[in-house]
């Protein structure tokens, strides 16, 4: 239970949270900022839920920071705007309002943390970041009337003009309302924090930003990844065989349930401000829990409900014809190629237009084919699972650098993991190719392991992790498969290399867009043939040229917003026409 005399923080990030809180905390007073978001999402599922937040906070005077705006592809969570439902729960409790120039709080929102904050409105009001300016504006300013028409005179709204007002002045009249004076003043004036780079260098970054093409239609380009999404779908019996721990069914409402049955702590609602339905899991330290949300708030950003099932796990083996049989369409980002059921759909966090090595309107890449290094690059983790043999079945790999991590000192233990390792496909490959003069390869160890980067059976197959440039100073790019179909696909074959891939058998949404021969060069699974097509690059450069033109115009495409929701409602349509 709460008790009386605690405040909550009413404004949106970049308005002073972090100054308020070092008042508090200085002079002894229990504070909790943001916590990842979990403070925000811990509001707004009690509002839809009807249910009283923050019930396991007990002691804590000032509560800041409500909102999640940093994470591009879960949507932005304004708990800041729910001042009269927490009024409502803590009848008691003070509130603060900071304020400031909207402009410079526009700017450091638009430019501050590599502009993740306009990323993640952008991504999910389905705008470009030019028009956020304008609303947000908009915003601010409905926030604040709405904040005088509730609160009026009430002596418990405790206004702030960071712009005018000192923290020391703040001080000044916090003490007439709190228990104990401050005696701890902050000596800083100002109330937001400095920039780490100049503002020429943020705003040169903003620019810089991958960005998604300007809406049109795409008819041809929409039918066609639905179909192939949507490529062997045939509900026959209701099996589940296969699901992983990640499976769930949305029911198009308030439902989510696993595959026992059992509700799923979500809830989906419309939080204060307006602006639609959100889907909202509780905070879990498995983030791959959050990809399902993904999935339903990617549904009801089209305006849709419909009832699906969710596996959003990696490695999806299932609904194949010599295996147990799947019987009911389930979304999931990867599969095998001869999967039924298996429906596609892009994974939330990853295949998002204009993220990371993901379709994005301009190819980065400005450096002529015949101007790069006749070499070929790859980096990658150590990723995928080690090949059954003799007695071994299929083992993950994160299981056997367990097992490297848990030998300590223990010779024989390190050896046994090593030798396992060695069955892990990337490893082979990185074993047998390290030292080869065309290559420029090695492995980046994932940061779960980063200890072991300096591990001596490790140490002399690791590199540096490099940037995108460093890529592109080379006329040829290799993906790999990995747990499943390799991620660095789309950053590597939007370029001005060409990309040599390995036929692993893979599936993922947009792979029916790119074709062997036509847009990469094919490899053999394991590498078996690599020699050879690297050969046959360097006698046909034309060629390379060609297929790398090709591949970037359809990556273009790809970048298109309106035809990446024509096709995710041509799949909704399509499972609709299927009975789901």
């Amino acid at each position: 239970m709460i008790a009386a005399g605690q405040f909550f923080h009413i404004s949106p990030d970049w308005c002073g949270e972090e100054r308020l809180a070092q008042i508090f905390r200085q002079n002894g007073y229990q504070v909790l900022g943001h916590e990842k978001g979990a403070l925000a999402a811990d509001i707004l599922m009690a509002h839809a839920q009807g249910s009283r937040p923050l019930q396991d906070h007990s002691g804590i005077t000032l509560f800041t920071g409500l909102h999640r705006v940093d994470s591009f592809w879960r949507p932005p969570l304004e708990a800041w705007r729910a001042f009269a439902f927490l009024d409502q729960q803590f009848p008691q409790a003070r509130f603060i309002l900071t304020t400031r120039d909207p402009d410079g709080w526009m700017l450091d929102r638009m430019t501050r943390d590599g502009g993740v904050i306009a990323r993640c409105y952008a991504h999910h009001l389905d705008q470009p970041e030019e028009a956020l300016l304008r609303i947000w504006r908009r915003d601010w300013l409905d926030h604040l009337a709405a904040v005088e028409a509730y609160f009026g005179s009430d002596p418990r709204l405790i206004r702030v003009d960071i712009d005018r007002e000192t923290p020391a002045q703040f001080c000044q009249r916090l003490d007439q309302v709190l228990p104990t004076p401050l005696d701890q003043r902050p000596k800083a004036q100002g109330w937001v924090p400095g920039l780490k780079q100049s503002l020429e260098q943020q705003l040169a970054a903003t620019m810089d930003r991958p960005r998604a093409m300007p809406p049109s239609d795409d008819p041809e380009l929409a039918e066609d990844i639905a179909a192939y999404c949507l490529k062997g779908v045939a509900p026959e019996g209701g099996t589940l065989n296969g699901v992983s721990g990640l499976y769930c069914v949305w029911d198009g409402d308030e439902s989510v349930v696993n595959r026992d049955g059992r509700a799923l702590p979500y809830a989906i609602g419309t939080p204060p401000g307006g602006g639609g339905l959100v889907a909202m899991l509780q905070p879990n330290p498995d983030f791959k829990r959050a990809r399902a949300e993904g999935v339903i708030n990617d549904i009801l950003r089209l305006g849709r409900s419909d009832p699906v099932r969710i596996d959003m796990q990696d490695a999806r083996r299932m609904g194949l014809p010599d295996g147990p049989s799947l019987g009911v369409p389930v979304l999931c980002y990867n599969r095998r190629e001869a999967a039924r059921n298996v429906v596609l759909w892009p994974l939330p966090g990853l295949h998002e237009i204009g993220a990371p090595g993901q379709p994005q309107a301009e190819c980065g890449d400005h450096i002529p084919f015949d101007a790069k290094q006749d070499r070929l690059v790859w980096r990658g983790h150590i990723s995928g699972s080690a090949v059954p043999h003799d007695q071994f079945g299929r083992q993950p790999s994160h299981q056997i650098l367990d097992q490297l991590r848990d030998a300590g000192d223990d010779h024989a233990a390190q050896m046994a993991a090593f030798e396992r390792l060695c069955d892990v496909p990337r490893f082979a490959f990185i074993r047998r190719w390290m030292d080869h003069p065309d290559f420029d390869i090695g492995l980046v160890i994932a940061w779960r392991y980063r200890d072991l980067a300096s591990h001596p059976l490790l140490a002399p197959f690791t590199r540096p992790r490099v940037g995108a440039d460093y890529f592109q100073r080379f006329r040829y790019q290799l993906t790999l498969a990995g747990y499943d179909h390799g991620s660095n696909f789309i950053g590597a074959i939007n370029s001005q290399s060409v990309l040599l891939k390995e036929e692993d058998g893979w599936e993922v949404y947009y792979l029916g867009r790119f074709k062997p021969w036509q847009h990469y060069i094919p490899v053999q699974l394991h590498c078996l043939d690599l020699e050879d097509k690297l050969a046959w690059a360097r006698a046909n450069p034309e060629r390379c040229k060609q297929m790398s033109a090709a591949a970037r115009a359809e990556v273009v495409r790809l970048a298109n917003p309106a035809a990446r929701r024509a096709f995710l409602g041509h799949i909704l349509d399509g499972l609709a026409t299927a009975g789901r």
